[in-house]
């Protein structure tokens, strides 16, 4: 008479791996493509929100010389904002309203530059759905 042996413990966790590696390599992919389409997207301002009220109030309220916290107190959270750093900080932050595109450039904190777009906003959209 023989007797069976269970399986062992060793083929089991192979096995699983095995389908680990499989689904890893089928779905892995397009996985990390999605993830760089959303940060791309993000980076881009897809989406980004047209806030309340219009272009010309906004831009009464900063000039030339205005801190960027006094600008968010003043304005709020701008639409878009994209920045870079070293040794000195350099910021574009844009805010997007029904009449116009106000966009303000700062430099270490200190808004530099302040221009106006009249008419509706050109806000990108998403290909993907």
């Amino acid at each position: 008479m023989t007797q069976e042996r269970p399986p062992r413990a060793g083929a089991i966790v192979g096995l699983l791996l095995v389908v680990a590696l499989v689904a890893l390599a089928v779905w892995g992919p397009r996985w990390w493509e999605m993830r760089l389409y959303r940060k791309a997207e993000a980076l881009t301002g897809v989406g980004a929100p047209v806030l309340s009220g219009d272009v010309t109030a906004a831009r009464r309220k900063i000039d030339p010389g205005t801190s960027a916290k006094q600008v968010l107190e003043a304005l709020g959270k701008p639409s878009i904002s994209v920045g870079t750093e070293g040794t000195s900080a350099h910021e574009i932050w844009t805010y997007y309203y029904a009449d116009g595109t106000m966009t303000v450039n700062l430099s270490d904190g200190i808004v530099r530059r302040v221009s106006l777009d009249y008419g509706p906003p050109k806000i990108p959209t998403s290909r993907r759905r």
